[in-house]
C-alpha cells in the first residue's frame, strides 16, 4: 500500500490511499487512473449478491452522466464466493450476469481485493475482517461485511462525500449524481448547496464572505437570517455549464481503465 494511506480514521478531505490491483480490464495504479479527474469508489464485500447487483446495475445504466461529468468510477470486491471447486468465481461472470439483466454494458472496473489490503485502507474493513479474507476461507463475519461504502473523490485524490449502506438498503445512484453535482458546483462557484438541491435552484453564500464581498460576488442575494444568505445562481455558473454530451463510445474510453 501506499505511504498516502490514512493512518487515523478517513474523514472528509483525508487523501484517499493509492494501491495497485487487478480489474476485471486488467492491472492499475489507482493514482494513474483518477489523475485529473473526480472518481467514485464503491465498495462491498462479495460478488453475487443480490443488492449489490441491483446497485451496479443501475450504475451503468447511470454511467454515462458520471462520464459527462468527468467522473471515473470504480467497484471494490474481496470477491469471495466460492465455486465447488474450491477456488474463486471470477469478477468477469459477475459483469456478465449484470450485463444480462442491465439495459447497458458495464464499462468500468471491478478491483479485486483478494486479500482485503485497499479495503483495509479505505476502512471499510478492520483488521481482524482483513484477516479473515484469504483463499481458502469465507468472508469475516465483522460488521464491516455487512454494510456497503460509496466514496466521492474529487481532483486533488480527497475525499470529499462517504456514503455507508447497512446490507438490507440499496443506495440510490441518483442520489450519488446529485451530490456530484453539489461537491463540483460548489468548487466552481464557491458557494454552498442546500437541502434538496439541483442546479438551478437558490445556493447558500458561504459565512466566510463579507456582506460587502457578497455585493459584488453575488449581487441581489437575499438575508433570510444574519447566517443565512441565498442566492439564486445562473444555471452557466452551475456544474450544468460543464457537463456537455458524450457518447457511447466517448463514455467506454473514459470509463475503461488506460493500458
Amino acid at each position: 500500500m501506499s505511504q498516502n494511506t490514512p493512518r487515523g480514521p478517513i474523514r472528509i478531505g483525508s487523501i484517499v490511499p493509492d494501491f495497485n490491483a487487478e480489474t476485471t480490464q486488467g492491472k492499475i495504479n489507482f493514482y494513474e487512473q483518477i489523475a485529473g479527474h473526480w472518481a467514485i469508489v464503491f465498495a462491498f464485500p462479495d460478488d453475487f449478491t443480490p443488492v449489490a447487483t441491483t446497485e451496479l446495475v443501475i450504475f451503468s445504466e447511470m454511467q454515462g452522466e458520471f462520464a459527462k461529468r468527468g467522473v471515473r468510477l470504480f467497484a471494490l470486491s474481496t470477491n469471495n464466493t466460492m465455486k465447488k471447486a474450491g477456488d474463486f468465481e471470477p469478477h468477469q461472470n459477475w459483469v456478465r450476469d449484470i450485463n444480462e439483466i442491465s439495459n447497458a454494458e458495464l464499462q468500468f472496473p471491478i478491483i479485486s481485493d483478494e486479500d482485503g489490503s485497499i479495503s483495509l485502507a479505505f476502512h471499510v474493513l478492520e483488521g481482524k475482517d482483513a484477516n479473515a479474507v484469504k483463499s481458502d476461507d469465507g468472508v469475516g463475519d465483522g460488521l464491516a461485511f455487512k454494510s456497503r461504502t460509496v466514496f466521492i473523490i474529487d481532483k486533488e485524490k480527497r475525499f470529499r462525500l462517504i456514503f455507508n449502506y447497512p446490507a438490507a438498503v440499496g443506495l440510490n445512484a441518483a442520489e450519488v449524481l446529485r451530490v456530484v453535482d453539489c461537491l463540483q458546483t460548489a468548487a466552481r462557484a464557491d458557494v454552498r448547496t442546500p437541502a434538496n438541491w439541483i442546479p438551478g435552484g437558490d445556493v447558500v453564500i458561504p459565512p466566510t464572505v463579507s456582506d460587502a464581498e457578497a455585493k459584488k460576488k453575488f449581487p441581489g442575494y437575499m438575508t433570510v437570517k444574519p447566517y443565512l444568505r441565498v442566492y439564486t445562481l445562473p444555471i452557466e455558473a452551475t456544474s450544468v455549464e460543464v457537463i456537455k454530451d458524450i457518447t457511447e463510445q466517448e463514455t467506454e474510453k473514459f470509463l475503461t481503465v488506460d493500458a
